[in-house]
């Protein structure tokens, strides 16, 4: 039988777009779930291919699956269905033979305009035979509007086409917002000529921001007076947070010594990272790993990023486990073992300053149109750069001299490398006291609980 949402008061929390929102939310909705166990909390995947991004020995879902208690997700077929627990919600979506020829097929005849009939009449078909196969597992949303306690998520996914048919059950919901990256847009850099009139703000959305220079962005981008938003630092980075993750980690060798220069990876991406760039980047590394500076090198795949192999192309496998491996520890763990990070453009970089290790940023984005022009951030160089290079919360390197230039300031002057990184990230994010406390307590004053 369906089953609609439970008569206890719910918070729903949007794991959207990735899993890394669920870094950045775990620590409050933990703080929340101290306080308030009677409330029924429910994780939400709203993407098809949820199921990708889900690593069971990972500590966040370790830790999620000691919070939430349903887990909600869209099944390949399109249909809304619920678990018990996350490996459950995994393993009921996993695609049997037939069904990965299906789905497949419906991939590839969608892009095609004269037979996306066929596709959607193969979609219809399967939909329908997927229902009656999960009819158990079915989740009804038709639900009580006084048992929606909250919603818990990123407000820049609400517009998303993957998310629009599930908020309009949430249209009188007060809603909480944390972004799912560490990141501020822009670098703060922001031209907003139209002012919104007061009775054009939203009241239904409280904002969390990491920094102070995001406040225009959500003024104007997302309609949120200055009033709804609090500006509160990075919540995953409070000491008590970092120290309760690091105690609930269950430590396995990474097959290398400490010392090691750790890379914070990421997909390809045609645009600003495609394979080529990529694959020069490596080298580049293994230059001055190898040669330079005689380390060796963990690599950590972003969530998104499957081995494709080019990792074995330019350090070989004949050196895994000598030279390289892949870990799967989380940042924190690695970040307290390296020399230093090597990071592509990820949020990440700010976990390890608030650790106290320094990250290389090596991005070139010279010569692509959608990054070198006239509005883009710039360095002194004259370089165009992202936000994170821009604020100086990495050290920038566009080729190899310049990162072999800042990997031996490190080996030579780290403690003086870190201080200079620390000091611009908390002029950027404050620190404030017991900040998931603050906030937990923030989210149930506001939803008018003791």
């Amino acid at each position: 039988m369906n089953k609609a949402a439970p008569l206890k008061n719910n918070v729903y929390f949007l794991c959207s777009p990735s899993v890394g929102i669920l870094d950045n939310w775990l620590s409050v909705i933990w703080r929340l779930k101290e306080k308030r166990e009677d409330l029924n909390f429910i994780i939400i995947f709203p993407k098809l291919n949820f199921g990708d991004q889900i690593q069971l020995s990972n500590i966040l879902f370790i830790l999620a699956d000691k919070i939430f208690d349903c887990v909600v997700f869209r099944s390949h077929a399109g249909n809304w269905l619920y678990a018990d627990t996350i490996a459950q919600a995994r393993a009921i979506n996993q695609l049997t033979g037939l069904e990965w020829f299906i789905v497949r097929a419906m991939n590839k005849l969608k892009k095609w305009h004269v037979v996306r009939w066929v596709n959607n009449l193969i979609q219809y078909g399967y939909n329908k035979l997927s229902k009656l196969r999960d009819k158990k597992y079915l989740y009804d949303w038709k639900f009580d509007e006084n048992h929606s306690t909250c919603m818990l998520f990123d407000v820049s996914e609400e517009s998303k086409p993957y998310n629009a048919s599930l908020m309009k059950n949430f249209k009188e919901t007060p809603k909480f917002s944390i972004c799912h990256g560490i990141d501020i847009h822009n670098g703060g850099v922001l031209k907003f000529s139209k002012k919104i009139l007061d009775d054009g703000y939203r009241k239904d959305i409280q904002a969390y921001l990491f920094s102070s220079k995001e406040i225009p962005l959500y003024e104007h981008r997302y309609a949120i007076h200055k009033s709804f938003i609090k500006v509160v630092g990075v919540p995953r980075h409070s000491p008590d947070w970092m120290d309760f993750m690091l105690s609930n980690i269950v430590k396995k060798t990474n097959d290398l010594s400490s010392d090691f220069i750790f890379i914070i990876s990421r997909p390809g991406n045609t645009i600003y990272h495609s394979y080529k760039r990529k694959k020069k980047a490596l080298k580049d590394i293994k230059r001055i790993a190898w040669i330079d500076l005689k380390k060796k090198i963990v690599v950590k795949l972003h969530p998104k990023e499957r081995k494709e192999g080019l990792y074995e192309e330019v350090f070989g496998t004949d050196t895994y486990g000598d030279k390289w491996v892949y870990s799967d520890l989380p940042p924190f763990v690695l970040g307290k073992e390296c020399s230093f990070a090597v990071c592509f453009y990820s949020g990440v970089a700010c976990d390890m300053i608030a650790l106290g290790v320094p990250t290389i940023e090596y991005l070139d984005l010279r010569g692509i149109p959608e990054c070198d022009n006239s509005e883009s951030l710039r360095d002194k160089h004259g370089h165009p750069v992202s936000s994170y290079r821009y604020l100086n919360l990495v050290l920038g390197a566009s080729d190899y001299e310049q990162m072999r230039a800042h990997a031996l300031e490190i080996m030579h002057n780290r403690e003086a490398v870190v201080s200079g990184l620390q000091a611009i990230y908390y002029e950027l994010f404050p620190r404030i006291k017991n900040i998931n406390e603050v906030i937990a307590l923030d989210i149930l004053y506001s939803i008018g609980d003791p």
